[in-house]
């Protein structure tokens, strides 16, 4: 990412924190705002013409997105006025700043684990990831699929879900919902853990081992549980790019290579 799309993306970030009472539906808006925007090479490239006045440019977003409400509006207005690296940077601000829009409500707490559930079952499902990614199917059939997968999880879920798989950017759904699960655990200030083990946590295991990481990275953990018993015990802890490795199976690795040595 450039400087110029790092110094317009805060710009955008900033006024979706200024706006007082956010609309429920805002970051729905903005998801769908980048949809437009991602379908329309002419207006993005309007919207981020640096040749153009940044004032012109923001109150060309006003009018092509008449129907959004005055705060989606206003948040358009102060990205279609930055400076782009690259014209579809534009596009993935704008989504960005509505997946931290979605993020930031209380009802949207648990959303990072549900996110983190979809990949998990995608991943098991060759099929599946395919017909979520096919852009040969028609798009009501992929939107068909996601509301029956995600018939019990939260509405922000779906939202989100239903947006990667209309407006990919190129990314398979999988890649687009971890991205996504990234932007939204950085909008709650929390870190996500894939905490790998031979046997599920307790309750009480599991918010302790949070408790522990909490303490150590400063920041909330969002603990998600991978169940693989090949691990034969212990637990293997990612972080981002750290990894804590202290499963049976890593020792009796390490045992054979000191041997081998």
């Amino acid at each position: 990412m450039g400087a110029a799309t790092r110094a317009s993306t805060k710009a955008g970030l900033d006024a979706l924190a200024a706006v007082q009472r956010p609309q429920a539906d805002l970051g729905a808006q903005l998801l769908s705002a980048a949809r437009a925007l991602g379908s329309s090479h002419q207006l993005v490239g309007v919207l981020a013409d640096p040749g153009i006045p940044a004032a012109q440019r923001a109150g060309v977003a006003d009018k092509a997105f008449a129907s959004l409400g005055a705060q989606a509006r206003s948040i358009l207005g102060v990205l279609a006025g930055g400076r782009w690296s690259r014209q579809q940077d534009l596009v993935g601000a704008v989504e960005e700043v509505g997946l931290r829009a979605i993020a930031a409500p209380a009802s949207a707490d648990g959303l990072e684990s549900e996110l983190f559930s979809v990949v998990r079952t995608i991943q098991s499902d060759g099929r599946l990831e395919l017909a979520l990614g096919a852009s040969s199917a028609p798009l009501a059939a992929r939107i068909a699929l996601v509301d029956t997968l995600l018939v019990d999880a939260k509405p922000a879920t779906r939202e989100v879900v239903r947006h990667v798989v209309q407006l990919p950017r190129g990314r398979k759904p999988v890649e687009a919902l971890q991205h996504a699960q990234s932007v939204v655990a950085a909008a709650r200030d929390s870190l996500v853990a894939v905490v790998q083990v031979a046997s599920p946590l307790s309750a009480a295991q599991a918010a302790a081992l949070a408790a522990r990481l909490e303490s150590g990275y400063g920041r909330k953990i969002s603990v998600n549980q991978v169940i693989d018993p090949g691990l034969l015990g212990g637990v293997r802890i990612t972080i981002g790019d750290d990894v804590i490795d202290g499963t049976v199976r890593a020792r009796l690795d390490d045992l054979r290579l000191r041997l081998a040595g």
